[in-house]
């Protein structure tokens, strides 16, 4: 059996954070599982987990942190840190959807929401890593989506938000490499979680159904076969636990998961770099050579 690894989960209310707290800390990982206002609005989610845990005689603490919150991300990890004198693990889960036409958001809902789903795994990522630098080993896994990668001739604020995420965690990936550190980014495809019920919704009601009045471009309405059967959230977390126990030089930088709105992704992926491999080789060349950005 692999060694037991300390995790942080963030957004361990529900979804995918909660299932994915519960699968690590089956399998004998330390999971702190995550989540802001635990005294309030998650009280009942923090007691479901601490008893759920205490029943299965699993180790899973809940954390108070708010991602969007610097001084509460820095004592949530000096918490840990104080306790197990090491993160190996961090899963950057918390995460806010959008609902809505681009124009309908005003900008204070743009910049909350890229305060949740983007700058939240920096946090995270800046207070774990100065340790995991510090002893050559560790882990973090930002949850994307496949909307992050591919627009299926749609968007919104909540792909645009993973696109950035997807920037910040590959560029990441590739500077933390001489550290000993690795990252990866999990991009599942649609499943059926809480999060959709908790959407961000444009605030801009006129401008939305000015939209909404226009023919849809690609989308369909579709009947559901009766025989359909939704694709299990739990293939996210299977997939976390996958990621946290295999040995570094096995880990992928991106990891599609699940069935449904990932066709084609996984083959994105892997033309992406194959492209992102010849740049990097062309920039060798003597004719590449970018002088003008030098000081």
């Amino acid at each position: 059996m692999p060694e037991p690894q300390v995790v942080v989960v963030t957004g361990s209310s529900s979804g995918f954070g909660e299932l994915i707290a519960k699968t690590l800390a089956a399998k004998g990982h330390r999971v702190f599982a995550s989540m802001r206002d635990i005294g309030g609005r998650n009280a009942a989610a923090a007691e479901a987990l601490t008893g759920w845990a205490r029943e299965h005689d699993c180790r899973i603490e809940v954390t108070e942190l708010d991602v969007t919150d610097t001084a509460s991300v820095e004592a949530a990890i000096a918490e840990v840190l104080a306790r197990e004198g090491r993160i190996d693990v961090a899963v950057n889960n918390a995460g806010v959807a959008a609902s809505g036409p681009l124009e309908a958001f005003d900008v204070e809902q743009m910049q909350d929401l890229f305060n949740v789903n983007v700058f939240g795994p920096m946090r995270v990522a800046k207070a774990v890593l100065p340790q995991m630098r510090q002893r050559g080993s560790g882990l973090l896994i930002h949850v994307s989506s496949t909307l992050g990668r591919i627009l299926p001739k749609s968007g919104g604020l909540y792909p645009a938000s993973k696109w950035a995420v997807e920037g910040l965690a590959e560029s990441l990936h590739y500077q933390l490499l001489p550290f000993g550190v690795g990252l990866v980014i999990l991009e599942p495809g649609s499943f059926p979680t809480p999060a959709l019920a908790k959407s961000m919704v444009a605030r801009d009601v006129a401008v939305s159904k000015e939209y909404a009045a226009r023919p849809a471009t690609t989308r369909r309405t579709r009947e559901v076969p009766p025989d359909h059967i939704p694709p299990d959230p739990q293939e996210v977390a299977d997939a976390v636990l996958t990621l946290v126990e295999a040995p570094p030089q096995q880990r992928p930088l991106r990891l599609v998961v699940g069935p449904v709105f990932t066709h084609g992704v996984s083959e994105f992926n892997a033309a992406y770099e194959q492209a992102r491999d010849q740049l990097a080789e062309s920039l060798l060349r003597p004719d590449q050579v970018i002088s003008w950005a030098r000081g």
